[in-house]
């Protein structure tokens, strides 16, 4: 049986002598131009939705996020990508010692619980209000954020909604 390619048909290896049959797999040079695109198509596909939203894994990592989410915190890409959601929202409490997700404080933190929820769930949040802390030249200061949550297949996608002032009690990471 012949192993082929099957993006590019480069012959891959021949398992047996009867040379009957071909069975498709992916050449190196191939998988590596596909691991490469996935980020830029999956950028893209964020960047349709109306909202700042990032793709977060269950540890709390932020794998990308649309340009809407780049541009309400004030950062690019690479401020992004590989860092904790407290880093990139810039929480007071994610340079504790520790960092963001082993402190004490993370404990009461609404967005973190709602990604570890909706991770281990598949249970959207929806339009939770959220506050926390955030590091300012002179001293932290409190936002507020409605985020929802949702399963997307191993990561969770954290929207941030805007569109309305948040009113009444809110959780906050404290």
């Amino acid at each position: 049986m012949k192993q082929i390619c099957a993006w590019c048909g480069k012959k891959l290896s021949e398992t047996d002598s009867s040379g009957k049959g071909i069975s498709y797999g992916i050449c190196l040079p191939c998988a590596n131009a596909v691991i490469i695109n996935i980020p830029n198509d999956l950028r893209k596909f964020l960047d349709q939705i109306s909202i700042p939203v990032l793709l977060v894994s269950y540890e709390g990592i932020v794998k990308t996020a649309n340009d809407k989410a780049l541009n309400l915190l004030g950062k690019d890409a690479t401020q992004f990508a590989g860092h904790r959601t407290g880093e990139v929202f810039e929480c007071a409490y994610s340079r504790l010692p520790g960092g963001c997700g082993n402190t004490y404080h993370c404990s009461g933190c609404v967005i973190r619980r709602s990604i570890l929820e909706t991770h281990a769930t598949g249970t959207p949040q929806v339009r939770v209000p959220a506050t926390l802390k955030q590091n300012s030249p002179d001293h932290p200061q409190e936002v507020r954020f409605l985020i929802s949550t949702e399963k997307f297949s191993d990561y969770v996608l954290l929207k941030i909604h805007g569109d309305e002032p948040i009113s009444g009690p809110t959780l906050a990471c404290q």
